[in-house]
């Protein structure tokens, strides 16, 4: 059973959409000088074409770094600012929030994540803001990261985990992010001893202009997570990809 009432969970995910929007979540700009081929798109006729896949979610240089695997802020061109979340001006209230359904898990930090369809693990990592208000990203290109002020994977909401696409002109641990199929599975061990299991809904790529904030961290009535990278066309001269690749996920499964 969880280890915290549910109005407790409900005002966590809360302040967490807000201040995720309210931040906008900010690209940090890291850059590559040489990219080592494209990754995997969801969707790889319009990642050709220049511009994401909008579709619904079901259910609900040699001396730089890497390629942030962080959304943009949802601000439009015409200055607009982003989307609005549960306990933001303009967003949705607390009514929104409905009976949690499914199993949850007791809060418990997550360590080390696999998805083994694409071949992919790693260590996950705590991730907070920076002082200018982003998200702070892993400080190398095998770790994942898990924000800190989300749920922990099989606690009520959506949990958010990023990883880098590429790292110093190589491969980063969410490269084959793009190719993940819905049904394929994610494991998430945890603290506490136990994994937390999860089977991919969807899995989605946004430009970084229109990231859909309220979409991918907006309240949900049940344990979900979300997986974030970097994706799409490469910008030699913004040294970045245009969009993000997002794989929604819910749990399905617990051991330990």
């Amino acid at each position: 059973m969880p280890d915290s009432s549910g109005r407790g969970r409900r005002r966590r995910a809360s302040a967490v959409a807000a201040v995720l929007a309210l931040t906008g979540v900010g690209l940090i700009s890291y850059g590559i000088a040489q990219q080592v081929g494209d990754p995997p798109s969801p969707n790889p006729q319009l990642a050709n074409a220049g511009h994401g896949n909008h579709g619904a979610a079901q259910g609900s240089s040699g001396t730089s770094q890497g390629a942030d695997p962080t959304p943009g802020p949802a601000a439009s061109s015409s200055g607009g600012g982003p989307a609005p979340a549960p306990g933001a001006a303009g967003g949705r209230t607390g009514q929104a929030y409905v009976q949690p359904s499914g199993k949850l898990m007791a809060r418990a930090t997550p360590t080390t994540m696999r998805l083994p369809a694409q071949d992919i693990a790693g260590k996950v990592i705590q991730l907070g803001l920076q002082p200018n208000g982003e998200m702070a990203v892993p400080q190398n290109g095998t770790d994942t990261g898990w924000f800190s002020k989300s749920p922990t994977p099989g606690e009520l909401g959506p949990s958010i985990v990023v990883g880098h696409v590429t790292w110093q002109g190589k491969r980063g641990v969410f490269f084959d992010l793009g190719a993940t199929k819905p049904g394929q599975r994610v494991e998430v061990d945890r603290a506490d001893g136990t994994t937390a299991v999860f089977q991919v809904d969807a899995v989605e790529q946004y430009p970084k202009a229109k990231f859909p904030t309220q979409k991918v961290y907006g309240a949900t009535d049940r344990a979900e997570l979300r997986l974030i990278t970097c994706g799409g066309v490469y910008d030699g001269d913004a040294q970045t990809h245009l969009d993000n690749i997002v794989v929604f996920a819910r749990l399905v499964g617990t051991r330990g």
